[in-house]
C-alpha cells in the first residue's frame, strides 16, 4: 500500500518542470526536496519511478487510445523521471540510465538528460568511463551531443567530491586532445580555463590549439571559430605556457582518483583558491543584511517622527 501511495504522489510531483533552473537551484532541486522530505531510499524511489516510466511509455506508444492531455502528461512524466533518477545512486538506477544513453531509438534530448543524471549519480570511476565512451571512443556521440555532454560534465563537477572532480576534469583533458571540431574547442576551453589555471597555462593547450588551427574544418562552424582560436593562441603564446597536463588515455585509464595526479592537482588548487572568497562573501552578506536592517529601522523611525510632527497642534 505504501508503494502505491508513493507512486500516486510521484505522478503529481513529476508534472512539475524539473528542467527549469531557478537561482541557486539545479535540474534536480524538485526531486531532491521530495526525496529528503519523504525520506525514501534510492531503491524504493527507483522502483516507483521506473513503474511510472513504463506506464508513460505504454501510453505514448498507443497515442490513438488517449486524449491530448493524457499524452502530454505521460511525456512530461517520462522526461521528468530521467531527471529524478539522477538523485539515486543505486546500481539498478545507473544501469537503467546507461541503457537509455545507449538506446538510439530514444530522442537526443532523452539521451542527453540520461547522461546528465548518470554523471550526477556516478562515482569517480564510473564518471570517467562514461565520458571516455561518449567523448573519446570510436562510438562517441556526434559533435552537437558532445557539446551538451561537456556542459553536463561541468555541472556534475560543481556538485562532486574531490575524487570525482579529478575524474571529470582529467577525462575532459583527454577528450579535448582527441577532439577534431574547432568550434568544440571553445566549449571545452571556456570550462577548463575556468576550472584549472594549470590547464589554462599548459603547453598541451597550446599544442591542441595549433593542431586544430591547422586541421581541415569539419563544418561551417569550424570556419567561423577559427579567428577566435587564433586569438586564444596569440594570448597564450604571449604569456609562454609553463605547466603540463596529461592528455594520455592510457594514463587516465590507470588513474587512482583518490590520489593527486603527477604534475599538479588542479582540483586541490581550485579548492584552496575558493575557500577564502567563500568566507568573505558570507561575511559580506551578513554585513549587508545587518546594514539593510539598520537602514529600515532608521527609515521607520524617521517616518514615525514625521507623522508625529504632522499631528502636533499648532500654537
Amino acid at each position: 500500500q505504501d508503494d502505491q501511495n508513493l507512486i500516486a504522489f510521484l505522478k503529481e510531483e513529476l508534472l512539475a518542470e524539473n528542467d527549469v533552473v531557478t537561482v541557486g537551484a539545479s535540474e534536480w532541486s524538485v526531486a531532491l526536496r521530495f526525496k529528503n522530505s519523504a525520506n525514501v531510499s534510492d531503491e524504493r524511489l527507483h522502483a516507483a519511478l521506473v513503474n511510472i516510466y513504463r506506464e508513460a511509455v505504454t501510453e505514448l506508444n498507443v497515442p490513438t487510445q488517449h486524449d491530448g492531455q493524457t499524452l502530454a502528461e505521460a511525456e512530461q512524466r517520462r522526461r521528468s523521471i530521467v531527471f529524478w533518477l539522477g538523485t539515486c545512486s543505486d546500481d539498478a538506477t545507473k544501469s537503467f540510465l546507461l541503457r537509455l544513453v545507449a538506446d538510439t531509438a530514444q530522442n537526443s534530448s532523452t539521451r542527453i538528460i540520461a547522461v546528465a543524471s548518470y554523471l550526477r549519480a556516478a562515482n569517480a570511476q564510473e564518471a570517467k568511463e562514461v565520458l571516455v565512451r561518449l567523448l573519446i571512443s570510436e562510438s562517441r556521440m556526434d559533435s552537437q551531443t558532445r557539446s551538451s555532454i561537456i556542459s553536463h560534465a561541468h555541472m556534475a563537477y560543481t556538485e562532486a567530491g574531490q575524487e570525482k572532480k579529478r575524474a571529470i576534469i582529467e577525462s575532459l583533458y583527454v577528450a579535448l586532445a582527441s577532439e577534431d571540431a574547432k568550434w568544440l574547442f571553445r566549449v571545452y576551453d571556456n570550462i577548463l580555463s575556468h576550472l584549472s589555471q594549470q590547464y589554462a597555462d599548459s603547453r598541451q593547450r597550446r599544442d591542441i590549439l595549433k593542431r586544430l588551427i591547422n586541421a581541415t574544418p569539419t563544418c561551417l562552424a569550424d570556419e567561423l571559430a577559427l579567428p577566435d582560436l587564433k586569438a586564444r593562441l596569440d594570448r597564450l603564446q604571449k604569456i609562454k605556457p609553463t605547466t603540463d597536463i596529461s592528455t594520455n588515455l592510457a594514463v587516465l585509464n590507470s588513474r587512482d582518483f583518490s590520489q593527486p595526479p603527477p604534475g599538479g592537482d588542479a582540483v586541490a588548487v581550485a579548492a584552496e583558491v575558493t575557500t577564502e572568497p567563500t568566507t568573505t562573501t558570507r561575511v559580506s552578506g551578513v554585513t549587508l543584511r545587518v546594514l539593510g536592517g539598520l537602514l529600515l529601522i532608521a527609515l521607520a523611525a524617521i517616518g514615525m517622527w514625521s507623522l508625529m510632527r504632522t499631528r502636533e497642534p499648532r500654537h
